[in-house]
């Protein structure tokens, strides 16, 4: 089962975060959009409160969303993804064209990455967590594997106190590890029909001007929008035009409410 939290009332969307994240990294956003939106933000298999599994890939991900979306009785819905959220989100618009009314895929591209994030996974799975009293030492011993303190305080989230007062991971991270090397992969696409929204931060290179002419390719009607200033988590670094333009272009193509 997949743990969700629910917004507002309105047109269905349902958002999909990225690798390590959960539904509770996107609560303004979703707050925001469920003034006018029917708002259902997912944790994904191996994060959060949601179902741990040794199986992980884009397309169990894919009937992951479907399975999500038949149970709350979605029919249609606008589908929002980041990162490795934005992946799944793409693959479940080819596998599952019926019920996906428009898309939004926020700093990824269709493409294959450099695994960019495998320091960090393997120093997560060398953190002892047995050893750890205080959320601060394992910061510490994370800091000469992971020196950049933002991702470190991400990535932290991911650890929560037990009943007894220890420390253990939300996430499957031995799943996530083994499943990272096909989470950078290229995805297999054909072309898609649908409205199609793609956002980038200005600060980052996940998606770059030369990805543009191939991502036309699969999604002939998608538009860019760049968020100056922003990083890879765009939704993050600047809420209020992430809203603005998240917003407006779900108005225009957003499926009908139930």
């Amino acid at each position: 089962m997949l743990r969700f939290k629910r917004y507002g009332k309105g047109p269905p969307v349902v958002i999909l975060h990225g690798l390590f994240g959960s539904a509770d990294g996107w609560h303004p956003v979703a707050r925001a959009l469920g003034e006018h939106f029917a708002v259902h933000v997912i944790d994904q298999r191996n994060h959060g409160g949601s179902v741990h599994s040794a199986h992980m890939d884009y397309e169990i991900m894919a009937e992951d969303t479907r399975d999500f979306m038949t149970r709350m009785g979605i029919g249609r819905a606008g589908l929002i993804g980041h990162s490795m959220g934005g992946k799944t989100a793409m693959r479940v618009a080819f596998r599952f064209p019926e019920i996906v009314a428009t898309l939004i895929v926020v700093d990824i591209a269709p493409r294959g990455y450099p695994p960019i994030q495998a320091d960090a996974i393997e120093a997560l799975a060398r953190l002892d967590l047995s050893r750890i009293a205080a959320l601060r030492e394992a910061d510490a011993a994370l800091s000469s594997g992971i020196p950049d303190p933002t991702l470190r305080r991400f990535l932290l989230k991911s650890i929560e106190h037990t009943a007894d007062g220890a420390f253990r991971w939300k996430v499957n991270l031995a799943a996530i590890r083994r499943a990272y090397p096909s989470l950078c992969a290229p995805l297999p696409l054909s072309p898609w029909p649908g409205p199609c929204l793609f956002v980038r931060g200005g600060a980052s290179e996940y998606i770059a001007d030369g990805d543009w002419a191939s991502i036309r390719s699969v999604f002939p009607r998608a538009r860019l929008a760049t968020i100056a200033g922003a990083g890879h988590w765009v939704h993050a670094d600047d809420p209020a035009g992430f809203i603005r333009t998240v917003s407006g272009f779900l108005h225009e193509t957003a499926a009908p409410a139930a």
